[in-house]
């Protein structure tokens, strides 16, 4: 197996992040999201992200993208400005072989130079293996909201952790 290495994304990475973020959206347990996404959306939210607070990340073995994490805006108000949430999605094929601890450990490292130092992880309670992933890198549960969410019928609950840098 390759060498997996994770990188700043580039525009030619959005359809490869698209493909992921859309394999995620029928399993019901990484995204609130009920139907795929367009290349034209993925394409204006990678645009819109300034990479040097909030930057995209890749991971990728024999130059194919396997995953992608981010830093978006807690909220769009100017003082929330040091509080980031992050998210990680990775590829079907490429679950359970580290993927996603690369791309965490990745942006934890760029945080202080995006000039944030708390980080949310917004997960399904349901959400075992990125709850696991989050509390592995010292994330405690800040929040807890109980059935917020409706998928298929069935009603999920929403797990807020957090980490202080």
């Amino acid at each position: 197996m390759s060498a997996l290495t994770v990188r700043l994304a580039r525009i030619e990475d959005v359809s490869a992040i698209l493909s992921i973020y859309n394999e995620s959206i029928p399993k019901r347990i990484a995204t609130a999201d009920l139907t795929p996404q367009t290349l034209e959306t993925r394409t204006q939210w990678f645009q819109s992200h300034d990479f040097a607070t909030r930057p995209i990340v890749v991971a990728s073995r024999a130059d194919m993208v396997v995953g992608w994490g981010s830093f978006t805006n807690f909220k769009e108000r100017s003082a929330y400005a040091p509080t980031a949430e992050v998210s990680i999605y990775v590829a079907e094929n490429a679950a359970r072989q580290g993927v996603g601890r690369m791309l965490l450990d990745d942006l934890l490292a760029r945080a202080k130079a995006c000039d944030i130092d708390r980080i949310l992880a917004v997960c399904f309670s349901h959400n075992e293996p990125s709850l696991k992933l989050f509390r592995s890198r010292g994330f405690e549960q800040w929040g807890f909201l109980p059935d917020a969410c409706e998928l298929d019928g069935l009603r999920r609950s929403v797990t807020i952790l957090g980490l202080k840098r």
